[in-house]
């Protein structure tokens, strides 16, 4: 009888290990719902204030600059592909891959982060990314920012200062995506 009882006790941990929060598949999950557009179903996967630090590009906080940045890329066709993702206890850490429309138009073919790490909250949403790009990318990407910000700041101020807050801080959304399009087509062809 003692040993149905151990069985049965054995049973239930394992059952309950394999119920434990797939980390991976909700960052697949998100992989998809971003290439697809499909900003609802991305969000869903996300905490309440998820907190985005990119590094260099700066960082982003709550919902409605998640939804924003979300809206951004999905104007610039963006398409990520994660690749090498690790699961550390609460921690996924991929390689990615970055294209889109932006990047085509300033001539670079894309952009590749060495880390991005999606941590998890308890009940299994997305809480907070930390994207770091490769020395390259940061220097390629730096350099076309660069030099589109000093194109933009003297050719075209009253448009390229529409792209900002009052603070200074860039706005994200699929609006300015368009703005920043049609800037940066005018910077490529002077």
């Amino acid at each position: 009888m003692k040993r149905a009882f151990t069985l049965i006790g054995l049973v239930g941990v394992l059952l309950g290990c394999s119920q434990s929060p797939d980390y991976l598949s909700n960052v697949r999950a998100f992989e998809e719902h971003k290439n697809r557009g499909d900003l609802e179903s991305a969000l869903a996967l996300f905490a309440e204030a998820p907190i985005m630090n990119f590094g260099v590009l700066g960082s982003l906080e709550g919902m409605a600059e998640l939804r924003g940045i979300l809206e951004y890329d999905v104007a610039l066709n963006t398409h990520l592909q994660f690749d090498g993702c690790e699961v550390t206890g609460r921690e996924v850490s991929c390689r990615v891959i970055e294209t889109n429309d932006w990047l085509k138009t300033a001539g670079i073919d894309f952009i590749a982060y060495d880390e991005n790490k999606f941590t998890f909250s308890s009940d299994n949403r997305i809480e907070a990314i930390a994207a770091t790009l490769s020395e390259d990318s940061a220097q390629r990407l730096g350099a076309a920012m660069t030099e589109f910000h000093e194109w933009g700041t003297t050719h075209h101020p009253m448009q390229y200062g529409a792209l900002f807050s009052e603070d200074g801080k860039f706005i994200y959304s699929g609006q300015n995506a368009a703005k920043v399009m049609a800037l940066l087509k005018l910077w490529r062809n002077n």
